[in-house]
């Protein structure tokens, strides 16, 4: 008998309310200082390059399955592919040099290739075709390369490097982003060196791998050997062991000149309730004193309350500095009088203000007018500053520390596959722009998980690893009531899989279920993988998603029984700005983000077509394909 949803339906109704706001995070924002981008109109950006780098506009040829890479006319991308001899296989430096560093790039590899980044072209963080591969080392993509010495003996060269949290890496030929932040080994006026260089944080498409990890010295195959033989050093790209490419090269240098500190510090506590910031200006304070640091934690208090922290502002540099809370509470910043952070209903709105070197009057407001634990730290980041906390709290990223500790040491109660059976468990999906209520994540053996919509039919999300966190659904009340995967994800679309379609030349694709559409539940096959059923109209729907067996896809089958409806019946394969059929069959979807594989010899044809700046990839239902299985494999 398959499972039905009324109680998953009851559920959501109780938190139906919770869905229709925002998931509240206090991660920090994305920074609002723009870093510095490296025009990719021209080489001059970097030192003399050797024959095997070269501009173009793109990718052309076949880079899922081609060993060297065919680069299109124009500009914006680098290219490398490397020959045999001295003047093909240079490394790429940029013409600046570095310390501190935090550091974002798009890359692309080949099959099989491989190259790396290097920090002051000494510590690199690998860039490899590592794809699939379910254990990886250091010497995988994404893992800090490790040191080597031949002194050590046969065998023993290689010591130190730290591989990658998960494996993150993509398919070949689709784009990747990292982000690293970096912070430069310190050294005394005497050359001594005092601290290690340290890699605060490293993200693979999206995914933490790496999170203050020190490295003693320059790792392998680096420009430089010894430290330090300068202060700083240039950006080194590896450019003789495989082809990869090159795109949105971005970076912000920090400078250890460049401080902020907060002085001449003050508070006011006004232990009641109030509505909004500033409701208790004309009224007296509860207590008033001289806190330690510039933090909400510097101040004795209990329940509900304002507090107002007051101090001096010292600046070594003039510029635009940019300052963004870390808070679920209404919190306000005031420097020179003037609003830089505005209050929200849960947090406050970061903002920027340029200010002169020299001092500044700063005043923060925070009201905490809930039951939970208050919490609040203010980023600030500007001229040469790396992002660190007003409150002088340990912050990661170049500044070194980590920046939220509470969010590291949060609680995680991890589920996993069993070795020889899918798992699936229910509960709310996050997913932008709100969870999802009649979700289900589905754990599987092979290390590729996938979470389902069960009120659109929609494939929201695939990931491999680690299958989820539920802490958010079993650890205290369980509110928000989420199943977080806890492995490297590919983001699709919340939009329903099968859709009735009144224009069928001209229509977008509909953002919710039809009302004519309804689950089935799900019925389970022998190792516990769940089919999904359901209807749309007079057709019922089987939907199985499984992995391939080298985990490397997930394979998808759509069974139909019924009758046509008059209006048009579509199964919507994929949406994005562009999709490209790929050589071989089926399609590149997006910007490389993906591949979608079709079967030769399928009866069902899919069509593209455009709406507004988007392309929708779909298969028309017709009478005579009804009943013949539609499957497909999605690639990443």
């Amino acid at each position: 008998m398959p499972h039905l949803i009324p109680s998953l339906r009851v559920l959501a109704r109780v938190f139906a309310s919770v869905a229709a706001v925002s998931l509240a995070v206090t991660t920090r924002a994305q920074s609002l200082l723009a870093p510095e981008r490296v025009a990719l109109d021209s080489l001059a950006a970097f030192k003399p390059v050797t024959a095997n780098w070269q501009l173009a506009a793109g990718l052309a040829g076949d880079p899922r399955r081609e060993k060297t890479l065919t680069a299109a006319p124009g500009t914006g991308v680098l290219v490398c592919n490397p020959g045999t001899t001295k003047e093909t296989r240079g490394h790429l430096f940029t013409a600046w040099e570095h310390g501190d560093l935090e550091l974002d790039l798009e890359f692309l590899m080949a099959p099989g290739s491989n190259s790396g980044v290097y920090l002051q072209s000494r510590y690199e963080v690998q860039l490899f075709d590592s794809w699939g591969k379910k254990n990886p080392t250091s010497a995988d993509c994404g893992g800090i390369y490790q040191r080597w010495d031949a002194a050590r003996g046969a065998g023993k060269e290689g010591y130190e490097g730290t591989a990658p949290r998960a494996n993150a890496s993509r398919a070949p030929g689709l784009w990747q982003t990292l982000h690293i932040e970096f912070q430069a080994p310190r050294f005394d006026a005497a050359g001594k060196k005092t601290k290690n260089a340290r890699f605060t944080k490293v993200l693979l498409n999206g995914f933490l791998i790496h999170e203050n990890v020190e490295v003693t010295g320059p790792t392998r195959s680096a420009h430089f050997e010894k430290e330090p033989e300068a202060p700083l050093g240039p950006l080194m790209i590896q450019g003789d062991h495989g082809a990869v490419a090159i795109r949105h090269l971005a970076y912000k240098r920090f400078d250890a000149d460049a401080h902020l500190v907060v002085e001449k510090l003050g508070y006011q506590l006004h232990s009641a309730a109030f509505g909004k910031i500033g409701d208790y200006d004309s009224k007296k304070p509860t207590a008033t004193g001289v806190p330690e640091r510039f933090s909400q934690a510097a101040v004795e208090k209990s329940g509900k309350f304002a507090l107002v922290l007051t101090g001096t502002l010292n600046l070594t540099r003039a510029g635009e500095y940019a300052f963004s809370p870390e808070t679920t509470s209404p919190v306000r910043l005031l420097i020179d009088d003037r609003p830089v952070i505005t209050p929200l209903e849960r947090g406050g709105q970061a903002g920027k203000i340029a200010l002169a070197a020299g001092p500044h009057t700063v005043r923060l407001d925070f009201l905490h007018t809930g039951n939970n634990r208050p919490s609040l730290d203010i980023i600030a980041e500007g001229p040469g500053l790396a992002p660190q906390s007003l409150s002088g709290s340990e912050r990661s990223g170049p500044a070194g520390g980590r920046r939220n500790p509470a969010a590291s040491s949060a609680k995680k109660i991890l589920l996993e596959p069993a070795a020889d059976r899918v798992r699936m468990q229910r509960g709310f999906v996050p997913f932008e722009p709100k969870k999802r209520l009649y979700a289900t994540s589905v754990g599987t053996p092979q290390g590729v998980h996938y979470a389902y919509d069960l009120e659109t039919g929609a494939l929201l999300r695939a990931w491999r690893g680690s299958w989820i966190d539920t802490a958010e659904m079993w650890e205290g009340r369980g509110e928000p009531q989420l199943a977080k995967p806890t492995g490297p994800a590919l983001t699709l679309n919340s939009k329903p899989t099968v859709a009735l379609i009144e224009k069928p030349t001209t229509a977008g694709w509909p953002e919710s279920a039809d009302a004519l559409q309804s689950s089935q539940g799900y019925t389970l096959e022998a190792d516990g993988l769940p089919v999904f059923l359901s209807k749309l109209s007079d057709v019922s729907i089987r939907d199985r998603v499984a992995p391939t067996a080298d985990g490397k896809a997930l394979a998808r089958r759509l069974d139909f029984k019924g009758s046509l409806a008059s209006w048009e019946t579509q199964v919507l394969l994929a949406e994005a700005d562009v999709i490209t059929p790929q050589p071989g069959g089926g399609w590149v979807i997006g910007d490389r983000d993906y591949y979608i594989d079709w079967p030769a010899g399928s009866v069902h044809q899919p069509t593209i077509r455009k709406v507004g700046d988007r392309q929708l990839l779909f298969v028309r239902l017709s009478k005579s394909t009804l009943e013949a299985p539609l499957s497909y494999s999605l690639v990443w």
